[in-house]
């Protein structure tokens, strides 16, 4: 009897809910760490990249061409799309300058679109784009005072001892060039200081910025399928030590990003962006952004996304993870309804490197908005959701 009713909502679902358009935003996969200078942090050798500094890597393209090929699966079954190439009008795949953003886009349309008529827009620059460039532009006093007291106070409330702690011992901290140095010798016990210059991203510097680049590239070097003994030197055995570690990646982004008047500052453009394709009238079907995660942790953090867990992960905003805004028409409502979903790769996904299929799908997790309260079936009225994005992006 539970199993027929069950089915029957499972019906009465797909029979009144048509998909109408999707939005991802989507940070881009693995890729070389970003910080090059390491050296002075341990006195062991650092693992050999391939390529320069914050480029993608083999690897990070072809799960994102695996991530490609699922969602275009995904949006042929929610008949989004027909099987077989969709009208070139009615895709946009916008990504940022950074190699990173532009080739994990293409990687993307090569699994979802191979063949089609489809191409990655991005401005011709060296420089960051604007729309994706999460720096801060307002030079007056009280605002930049306020910013600087929302960082104040989520610093003075991280309780990192035991991360930085864990972190020494793998380092080996007290040989290294900068205790012998410098003098830094203990990570807990150094305190972080804010950098609010205009045209930049906000920022600490100390323990928080250092421990962020040297895991970082620990994670990113396990995700690209290096041999245990040159992650982090065989030193990190087990997942209770990764998920003490990556605390501090996660409190970085969170002291940066995402304090609602922070998050608002830096993510300005985007927000605007998204709002006047989301309200345009040719109705894109399908967009897909490709950015960073700092991205993704402002844009939530504008738009009051409430917290939430992804299981098997210990990033919040994973590697080639996506945050997706899906329109659906309820026929029976006739009105327009919002679902929100992140969509990610398990640590062992990425590790393993192994093709998403049926039996192997990325996870889904369900997000909701504090403005914007969901039903049982994860949904919010539409015209909810626009007025806050409109809210917050002034558009």
């Amino acid at each position: 009897m539970k199993f027929v009713v069950i089915f029957l909502n499972l019906l009465v679902f797909v029979t009144c809910h048509e998909l109408k358009q999707v939005l991802i935003l989507s940070r881009h996969n693995i890729r070389t760490p970003l910080t090059a200078n390491l050296e002075k942090f341990t006195s062991y050798p650092w693992p050999k990249w391939n390529k320069s500094v914050g480029y993608l890597t083999e690897k990070g393209a072809l799960m994102e061409e695996y991530m490609g090929e699922y969602f275009y699966k995904w949006l042929v079954r929610t008949k989004l799309f027909e099987d077989g190439c969709p009208d070139k009008n009615s895709t946009l795949i916008y990504a940022n300058t950074k190699q990173r953003t532009r080739e994990s886009a293409k990687a993307f349309v090569r699994g979802a679109f191979l063949n089609c008529n489809i191409s990655v827009f991005s401005l011709d620059s060296e420089e960051m784009d604007p729309i994706f460039n999460p720096v801060l532009c307002d030079d007056a006093k009280v605002v930049k005072d306020l910013i600087i007291n929302e960082m104040e106070i989520k610093l003075r409330d991280l309780d990192l001892r035991k991360s930085y702690l864990e972190l020494e011992e793998i380092l080996n901290l007290k040989d290294s060039e900068i205790c012998k140095m410098e003098g830094q010798c203990n990570l807990a016990d150094t305190i972080d200081e804010i950098s609010y210059e205009i045209g930049k991203e906000p920022n600490v510097h100390g323990p928080l910025d250092w421990g962020n680049a040297i895991i970082d590239s620990f994670l990113m070097s396990y995700y690209d399928g290096y041999a245990i003994e040159d992650v982090a030197w065989g030193r990190i055995k087990n997942s209770k030590q990764w998920e003490t570690l990556t605390q501090i990646t996660k409190e970085n982004q969170n002291v940066r990003f995402n304090s609602t008047l922070l998050a608002r500052e830096v993510a300005k453009p985007l927000l605007a962006y998204i709002s006047s394709v989301l309200n345009d009238e040719k109705q894109l079907r399908f967009i897909l952004l490709n950015g960073h995660d700092s991205n993704i942790n402002s844009l939530m953090a504008s738009l009051g996304i409430k917290g939430y867990l992804l299981p098997e992960q210990y990033e919040t905003t994973p590697i080639g993870g996506k945050l997706v805004f899906e329109k659906w028409y309820d026929n029976v409502l006739n009105k327009n309804l919002l679902k929100m979903e992140f969509v990610y790769l398990t640590v062992k996904q990425l590790r393993d490197g192994s093709k998403l299929s049926l039996n192997n799908t990325p996870r889904w997790v369900q997000l909701s908005m504090n403005d914007c309260p969901i039903d049982l079936n994860g949904f919010c009225p539409w015209e909810d959701f626009i007025k806050v994005l409109k809210n917050v992006s002034g558009v």
